[in-house]
């Protein structure tokens, strides 16, 4: 019988979140070269993101919108646009109050007045394209700009190496480019509370699936300015104070003091997690915060350098901070424990 092989991977998908080609290959004998062909169309289809540029390269699921029974698609000119106004016209355009639960419409608006906030304010775009779509189990919206886009944006205005470098930053939270006018928290927080958050600007995308709790950076096909698709069950239990309170909860006056480093999306195959140096970068603005947790996810080994900088050095140059390693392997929690130890 023949196999249809972009089915099975896009089932691979819905059933494990993701799959990489040695999944594959353990279920069905077929080439690489075979699954690569199959990988690549999927690609051009945009229904998947790769992750990674290694053999061991993942790929999940992109949030395509499919099953769509109400849309609304406009294009607006960014100056004189505001954001409050356009939720309002969407808020009655598709009955959302009859359309979603109290939690998703919390959430909704805070997260849509936020993106496109941004848009209006950094993108430097003429226009800004907006689509809402209700499908049979959520609502999602996509703001889409024609600007600099916002890794480089992040890049350009504060002096950062790289376009990883600023999504790193990014990551942390409290990273702006306008000071004077913002926080830098409104991102962090609405990627937070959604289902499913994916930016996306030249190459490159972040996807945070807080289903899967992880956040993902790939490649895409190119894309101008930049695209926020955001996902949240129409009848969602998440709350908004949940991603609040965990950041900034009573315990610290409701101020943004907490954040959360993934290690592995600092990683390469050139740099892996033994300097010094990576370790620094990892740490960069982190001094602006009350709470740190160190999340080793997906990641096998450390160098004695690396978490030594971590959990001695800044450690013992910020005393007040408070530093949290999670998901940690026998071998990196032994290394921790190592150089910690030497300040006894």
């Amino acid at each position: 019988m023949k196999v249809d092989i972009k089915k099975l991977l896009l089932e691979k998908i819905k059933t494990k979140g993701r799959f990489t080609i040695k999944d594959i290959q353990e279920e069905i004998d077929i080439s690489r070269q075979a699954i690569h062909r199959h990988i690549k169309k999927l690609l051009e289809e945009e229904k998947i993101i790769k992750i990674g540029t290694t053999r061991g390269a993942k790929y999940i699921v992109s949030n395509r919108k499919i099953e769509t029974t109400q849309r609304i698609r406009r294009i607006y000119s960014r100056i004189g646009l505001q954001e409050d106004k356009i939720l309002q016209s969407v808020f009655l355009s598709l009955n959302l109050k009859k359309q979603i639960n109290s939690n998703a419409q919390e959430i909704f608006s805070y997260a849509f007045t936020e993106i496109l906030n941004n848009a209006i304010e950094h993108s430097q775009s003429g226009k800004i394209l907006i689509e809402i779509d209700i499908l049979r189990y959520d609502i999602t919206f996509t703001i889409r700009d024609y600007g600099i886009g916002i890794f480089y944006h992040i890049k350009n205005r504060l002096g950062l190496p790289s376009i990883e470098a600023s999504m790193q930053e990014l990551l942390k939270g409290k990273v702006t480019t306008d000071p004077e006018q913002h926080t830098g928290e409104g991102l962090f927080f609405t990627s937070r509370s959604a289902d499913n958050l994916e930016i996306s600007s030249h190459r490159s995308t972040l996807v945070f699936d807080n289903k899967l709790e992880d956040i993902f950076s790939g490649a895409i096909r190119y894309c101008k300015g930049t695209k926020v698709c955001f996902y949240i069950s129409k009848n969602t239990r998440r709350h908004l104070d949940t991603a609040f309170d965990k950041y900034a909860g009573k315990d610290y006056d409701y101020v943004f003091s907490k954040t959360s480093v993934h290690v592995k999306l600092y990683s390469s195959v050139q740099s892996p997690f033994v300097s010094r140096s990576i370790a620094k970068r990892l740490l960069n603005r982190l001094e602006q915060f009350e709470e740190i947790i160190i999340d080793f996810s997906g990641v096998k080994m450390i160098g004695q350098g690396f978490a030594d900088q971590i959990f001695r050095v800044f450690q013992k140059q910020h005393p007040h901070i408070k530093i949290e390693s999670v998901n940690t392997s026998e071998a990196i929690q032994a290394m921790i424990s190592h150089v910690v130890s030497m300040n006894d």
